[in-house]
């Protein structure tokens, strides 16, 4: 819709949506994500999915700890 009204999309968000894949059909999200890459400057990807998150270099990442959730930066 946005490339029909002439807007470039710059952040593009997927909230979870994987858990119901298997193996193959989380490989195939993660190469449709890859081959997407290049026409946005960032795209966030929310999982709990150990092989989907490794897929991708740079990520953040989201640990609880006793005393709330912990962030780090993984590039």
């Amino acid at each position: 819709m946005a490339q029909r009204s002439g807007t470039a999309l710059q952040l593009l968000i997927i909230d979870e949506g994987f858990g119901t894949q298997d193996q193959e059909g989380c490989d195939r999200l993660i190469a449709s994500i890859n081959a997407i890459s290049g026409d946005f400057a960032c795209i966030l990807a929310v999982t709990h999915m150990p092989h989907f998150k490794e897929a991708f270099s740079a990520r953040i990442e989201v640990q609880k700890t006793p005393n709330g959730s912990q962030l780090s930066l993984v590039v």
